[in-house]
């Protein structure tokens, strides 16, 4: 990398951390110095310190890796971090807590919505054609107790057959009578009523259904003088003292719900009161447009509060995480796709430190790797300190690179210079800059250079024909690194083309 992006990489850090900058030389940049030479503690990627390896190799993105020193030592000497005069820590804000092991109950969350119990439902219905005579139950939402009237019905086949019973039974005939009577069941008509029938001479002109059970009138399909069908349902009683909740759960979830599992629900509606039960019944179907799976959740409703048709935030346990790292979610530092925290190591040294997160619980995250027991994170005014680390570490590059250009400056004039490095890849053109030589490419990897794929500008030999060259062609490039780390488009081969 040449002195210019050096400079420009340190004056962005310092850009970013210089507003963090304090007074009388509270924050300090590792220098360099020379000596004996001293095995390197480790190695970091130039554009992210956090980025750490034992030995001499490639950052992804393709650099050199930078040797770091203990302080005191020779060779090229920098701390990975930022350094603070410990006296001044609590002033700027920043507080620490220690990394521990816990036990975590990590939990789903999701939505229910209540319904009724259909254990606790009844349809109310008359096995004869008839019409209603008189209605005793007049809306939906009414509550009834079991043996209440809720309608009275007339049918002419349920007089017939009243008929033949009390003929049956002053023909004294006990055959006739059985038979009567157990057409009469069939019928609908309780023991109640058929023992009414035994003091009469005449059969009874209408016929009283009543409530087979407590509930409420959850569906009424009748009215006054109505015609009223056989086997069609004139009205259901539910009982609403045990509600349903039925929740949704992404698929990918489902593998760590059971039934058995501990379920809360609470509600706006009902003042945040939460409520307590199992998961009752995991449905066998997905539905296919969500990508979620209901499981029923039985809930207690003897005060009435619980309504269906109510939404209720629902939390589902999943099995416990026994012996758990965990860290305060307000420690992370999201970087793209990855997490750090920054590490307290002592005497004003703070470290940033990439790790592998878990499962998150509440204001707590568990991590996989990177962190041990009893180290210590920073919770409070991190972002600073990583800005701080991130021009220190500029700061210490630049360090390296001038030591580095200084050795080469004096050094034996004849020794030969390093050789150019050279490797293939194919890519697509996105822009052609002709008037700065330059191709905007995205590649693929350059094993020579261990590189990984990405788009970037290459600047274009003076040799190499860049007429005909458009945007969005498929090409086969050759890459030459030069001693001075610059990466030039040596050679390309239009695919397809000539």
């Amino acid at each position: 990398m040449n002195k210019t992006v050096l400079i420009a990489a340190a004056t962005a850090a310092l850009g970013l951390a210089g507003g963090y900058m304090l007074a009388d030389g509270a924050m300090t940049t590792g220098g360099s110095d020379t000596g004996t030479e001293k095995k390197p503690l480790y190695w970091v990627a130039p554009m992210d310190p956090s980025y750490r390896r034992d030995g001499p190799g490639k950052s992804p993105m393709g650099m050199d890796l930078v040797p770091v020193y203990e302080e005191g030592s020779g060779g090229t000497k920098g701390y990975a971090g930022a350094e603070i005069d410990p006296r001044i820590v609590n002033n700027i804000g920043v507080k620490t807590t220690a990394v521990e092991r816990t036990m975590l109950m990590p939990v789903i969350d999701t939505v229910g919505k209540i319904t009724y119990d259909e254990k606790a439902t009844a349809h109310v219905h008359v096995r004869a054609d008839g019409w209603v005579e008189k209605l005793h139950v007049r809306a939906e939402g009414e509550r009834v107790k079991k043996g209440d009237a809720l309608f009275d019905v007339y049918s002419p086949e349920l007089v017939t057959a009243q008929s033949e019973y009390l003929q049956a039974r002053a023909s004294g005939r006990a055959a006739l009578v059985a038979s009567a009577r157990e057409r009469l069941v069939g019928l609908g008509l309780t023991d109640a009523q058929i023992s009414t029938l035994e003091g009469r001479s005449k059969p009874l002109q209408t016929i009283t259904v009543r409530a087979p059970m407590d509930g409420t009138i959850t569906m009424l399909n009748i009215s006054d003088a109505a015609r009223i069908t056989a086997g069609k349902p004139a009205m259901q009683v539910t009982n609403l003292d045990t509600v349903w909740l039925i929740a949704d759960v992404f698929e990918a979830d489902m593998t760590e719900v059971h039934i058995g599992a501990k379920a809360t629900a609470t509600s706006d509606a009902t003042g945040d009161t939460l409520f307590e039960s199992t998961v009752d019944h995991i449905y066998p179907d997905l539905n296919k447009v969500t990508r979620t799976n209901p499981v029923r959740i039985l809930l207690d409703n003897a005060d009435g509060r619980l309504r269906p048709g109510m939404y209720m935030r629902t939390r589902i346990g999943r099995p416990m995480i026994e012996d758990a790292l965990v860290v305060p979610a307000t420690a992370l530092i999201q970087l793209g796709s990855s997490n750090h925290v920054m590490l307290d190591e002592g005497d004003g040294k703070f470290r940033p430190a990439e790790v592998t997160v878990g499962e998150t619980v509440g204001n707590r995250v568990q991590v996989l790797s990177g962190l041990r027991a009893g180290e210590r994170v920073v919770t409070a005014g991190q972002f600073m300190l990583d800005a701080e680390s991130s021009f220190q570490g500029a700061s210490m590059r630049m360090a390296a690179q001038a030591e580095a250009e200084d050795s080469m400056d004096m050094g034996d004039m004849d020794m030969e210079e390093p050789e150019a490095q050279s490797g293939f890849t194919s890519g697509t053109i996105n822009e052609v800059m002709l008037d700065d030589r330059t191709l905007n490419i995205s590649h693929g990897p350059i094993d020579a250079f261990g590189m990984m794929g990405m788009t970037m500008n290459f600047p274009v030999a003076d040799d190499v024909d860049m007429d005909g060259l458009e945007e969005g062609q498929e090409i086969h490039f050759e890459v030459t690194k030069t001693p001075e780390g610059r990466y030039v488009v040596t050679t390309i081969h239009v695919m397809g083309g000539h």
